[in-house]
């Protein structure tokens, strides 16, 4: 199943002069002093066509981009660029637009002592990602959106990572607010209708035709978007942020948790409440009609709203429990239960592909872009 990039941000330092590029100079000043202590140009914007726009920035050494190449220039990103080289074609032609040099590739990495003995620094020759969105679609029944979002709702991610289902039931989330990283599922039809008005401010009737049919073919298909947002903390950690000393299927093993739940849930496909323990035993989960009726009993305290005591018992019970897609460490909600285990209702999630008729990216941009004062 093909991923494709959506939000890219990156930067890269210079060692020549390089011209100022923002909007307003910000000048800091030293409260107790009234010294100035710096000044550097904010973000300048830079407009697509179809309401879209980057931001570029130029301190006169480093050059810094944000936004979404996949969606730049274009109408939608249903389907969007697959590699960050493409990505960086796009920028690329940006950044001239806006006489800075291009985004070039990591040949040479060392480490150095920050100031005062402050954290060590990475310096390279090339550009580093400070932030990246890997995206794909998916198929459900139609119909069946919502009822397939709370269903992953109850399931939580990595070390307990609890899901939050949002109000309108569009969209299930994880890891809020984290600054190394954000994990969501939505329904894609609906967040496309929900920006109709804005993307198709000032489109042609050829493109609010093209549009609409975008939102015909996510409704046709029960299409549910999967994306994740690795961060500038994360991507350190990883050492995944050397542009030219990384490929896409370095990001690969980190993109398999949601998937993970997918199949959790699809082995739940003819399991009730009633038949954990025959569930356990059967798929050799446990090797014993005591551990299986052990671990169902602690279900059952669960699907009673009875205290779970969080001992080291708790946890082994939890990891037999997520092999048939009971995920014991969010509270039960019958709303919440996904529906192959309320009733032989199954949901069967599917890989997608674009119609024939479908505008696929390219990574080079059209010519005409504008700065927004």
């Amino acid at each position: 199943m093909t991923w494709f990039i959506d939000k890219l941000n990156v930067h890269q330092d210079h060692q020549r002069p390089l011209p100022l590029v923002g909007e307003q100079m910000v000048i800091r000043v030293e409260l107790s002093t009234g010294e100035p202590i710096s000044e550097s140009p904010n973000f300048k914007l830079v407009e697509g066509s179809h309401s879209t726009k980057l931001t570029v920035r130029c301190d006169g050494s480093r050059v810094k981009i944000t936004g979404n190449a996949s969606r730049f220039h274009r109408i939608d990103n249903l389907f969007g660029l697959e590699t960050i080289d493409d990505c960086i074609k796009v920028y690329n032609q940006v950044l001239a637009s806006v006489d800075l040099p291009p985004f070039t590739k990591c040949t040479q990495v060392k480490y150095r002592q920050g100031e005062e003995g402050g954290k060590v620094q990475l310096v390279t020759d090339g550009a580093l990602i400070d932030h990246i969105d890997w995206t794909r679609n998916h198929s459900v029944p139609p119909g069946t959106e919502d009822a397939f979002l709370r269903g992953i709702s109850s399931q939580s991610l990595g070390r307990g990572k609890t899901a939050n289902l949002h109000v309108n039931g569009k969209t299930v989330d994880w890891y809020q607010n984290s600054k190394w990283l954000y994990k969501k599922l939505y329904n894609k039809a609906f967040e496309l209708s929900a920006h109709r008005a804005k993307n198709l401010k000032n489109a042609s009737k050829e493109d609010a035709i093209y549009y609409n049919q975008l939102i015909e073919f996510c409704q046709e298909l029960g299409l549910i978007r999967e994306e994740h947002s690795f961060k500038q903390p994360w991507l350190e950690r990883h050492n995944l942020r050397l542009y030219g000393r990384l490929n896409e299927a370095d990001f690969l093993p980190h993109l398999t948790d949601i998937e993970n739940i997918f199949k959790r849930l699809d082995d739940m496909t003819h399991t009730r409440y009633e038949m954990i323990s025959e569930q356990l035993l059967i798929r050799n989960i446990v090797n014993s009609t005591q551990s299986a009726n052990s671990t169902q009993a602690v279900a059952f305290k669960w699907l009673h709203g009875q205290p779970i005591a969080r001992n080291s018992q708790y946890y082994i019970h939890r990891s037999r429990l997520l092999q048939i897609g009971i995920d014991i460490s969010i509270p039960y909600d019958v709303t919440r239960v996904p529906p192959t285990v309320r009733s032989t209702q199954v949901i069967e999630v599917k890989s997608v592909k674009p119609p024939s008729w479908y505008r696929m990216p390219i990574p080079i941009t059209r010519p005409q872009l504008h700065l927004v004062a």
